[in-house]
């Protein structure tokens, strides 16, 4: 198996070693591909990836793999979504993802997500557990497994009144991105929630009970203004139903403050029967899908 991993960049110096070096220390049966997209930096971000890269060539980099392949492509481009375009344009691999160069992958991701995709052929795409961390990487908020129904992501209602679906953590097969095609790379902020929404529409999105990813809080990065985040998704997928939306977020919004008996009889009252799906990974390295109402997931994976 061959993991395409996509990392748009631009002035990113300060934290793209780290980002890279979170890619190519992956160890597990499969090969990577590295695919670094730089718009023309005028800090160090060329000189760094190009390090890495003679390090690579020169195998003085350990590699745990079956091999990686760094490729570096450093050219203008209209922003961050056109740079990842043009990456998965040049991927070859048969699982993919984008890590933006403020982000790092855990140990052993890689390997549980080829291990996911290798047990469960008719899984397309997943999401695993995100935590955020400082400019220090130190983690400061530890991140849970998500719950995703199909048809709430096909009406857009994650990150506008549901919780995200964290991009550091998501992986897709390649057939899947071939079949919905590129990211419209004229958004700036929503690139991800449009790719979401394109996926839904083909297959389920299966939550991974792992800890994959950390994403970077830092000033001034694109995703900081929520307002104006969240304006590009109205744009994209207007909201359906103004009251049964603020009905969701209040309900997660205080989910926690209500009796646990309860939760799963109102949730199906409010909501319906949507179906959920989520991987649990034992401590002894043993993968179990389980599907249901939100509740029955819940419950499975605790």
């Amino acid at each position: 198996m061959k993991i395409s991993i996509v990392t748009p960049s631009f002035n990113s110096g300060q934290y793209i070693r780290e980002t890279m070096q979170s890619v190519i220390s992956q160890q597990g049966d499969f090969s990577i591909e590295y695919i670094v997209v730089d718009n023309c930096s005028d800090d160090c971000t060329k000189e760094i990836v190009e390090d890495i890269q003679r390090q690579l060539e020169n195998t003085k980099f350990p590699s745990g793999c079956n091999g990686i392949t760094l490729i570096f492509i450093c050219e203008p481009d209209q922003g961050m979504y056109d740079a990842i375009n043009k990456g998965f344009s040049r991927a070859t691999g048969d699982i993919c993802a984008w890590i933006n160069a403020n982000d790092i992958y855990l140990p052993g991701a890689f390997n549980t997500i080829s291990t996911v995709f290798t047990k469960y052929p008719e899984i397309h795409w997943v999401s695993g557990i995100s935590s955020w961390i400082s400019n220090k990487s130190a983690i400061y908020v530890v991140g849970k497994c998500w719950l995703y129904s199909q048809e709430w992501l096909s009406r857009g209602i994650y990150g506008r009144s549901g919780y995200f679906v964290l991009q550091e953590s998501v992986f897709w097969r390649r057939t899947l991105w071939d079949r919905v095609g590129e990211i419209n790379h004229s958004l700036k902020l929503a690139g991800d929630y449009y790719l979401w929404l394109a996926f839904s529409r083909f297959a389920p999105l299966v939550s991974v009970q792992v800890y994959l990813s950390c994403f970077r809080k830092v000033p001034g990065q694109l995703s900081g203004d929520l307002s104006k985040y969240r304006k590009e998704m109205a744009a994209i997928q207007p909201p359906q139903g103004r009251i049964f939306e603020f009905i969701i977020k209040a309900y997660f919004h205080f989910e926690k403050n209500i009796p646990a008996w309860i939760r799963p009889i109102l949730f199906l009252i409010l909501f319906g029967k949507h179906i959920y799906r989520a991987i649990r990974v034992s401590s002894n390295d043993e993968y179990q899908l389980f599907e249901g109402k939100y509740y029955t997931v819940i419950n499975k994976l605790k």
